[in-house]
């Protein structure tokens, strides 16, 4: 569920940037990525994967 919200919420981040006229910022993606990284491996403790 969580990663579910990351992804959400870097989808709009990219959408009003580009309402914006402003490129897609890498910090911000590769920001998201960790994110979602972090939630992967928490993820698999959880579950033992």
């Amino acid at each position: 569920m969580i990663s579910l919200n990351l992804a959400l919420a870097g989808l709009r981040l990219g959408l009003k940037n580009r309402q914006a006229g402003e490129k897609w910022v890498s910090d911000d993606y590769s920001y998201l990525c960790k994110g979602l990284k972090s939630t992967k491996k928490s993820k698999n403790r959880l579950y033992g994967k």
